[in-house]
């Protein structure tokens, strides 16, 4: 089946470092601590609602609808990945001419990890997005 999709070596790699991270955001919204946010501040409260619920939300629905999108349509799959690299771009954009200077960070762990490895994340979906949409697919 997956020599079906005809997909490179690299975009499975990148798939897989695309599913680490968003594991990893996952599991890093979870266990932010409560005293991270001034619950009488409204613009933290506000975020802290984006972060852990919306962004949440949204990244677990794509863990699990994109394996399904991917063996079912090369159509949809390429639509969703444009739009998923699209929104992870802008939310890099926002959140660092925003949301960081609204709430701050621990400067070790995880986070840190992951706001550093965040670009690299952004490459590897602007790769998949390239490859879906400009390899000939053979049906």
């Amino acid at each position: 089946m997956i020599k079906k999709l005809q997909l490179s070596k690299l975009f499975w790699t990148a798939l897989i470092i695309n599913y680490l991270f968003a594991i990893g955001v996952v599991y890093a919204f979870m266990t932010i601590p409560d005293s991270l946010f001034d619950a009488n501040n409204p613009e933290h409260v506000l975020a802290a609602f984006k972060l852990t619920y919306v962004r949440t939300a949204i990244v677990t629905f794509v863990l699990i609808a994109f394996p399904i999108v991917l063996f079912t349509s090369r159509k949809y799959t390429t639509f969703l990945t444009v739009g998923l690299t699209a929104w992870v771009v802008a939310l890099y954009i926002d959140d660092n001419l925003v949301l960081y200077r609204i709430i701050e960070y621990p400067d070790r762990g995880l986070v840190v990890f992951l706001q550093a490895f965040r670009p690299v994340t952004i490459a590897c979906l602007i790769w998949m997005s390239f490859e879906l949409t400009f390899k000939n697919y053979r049906k």
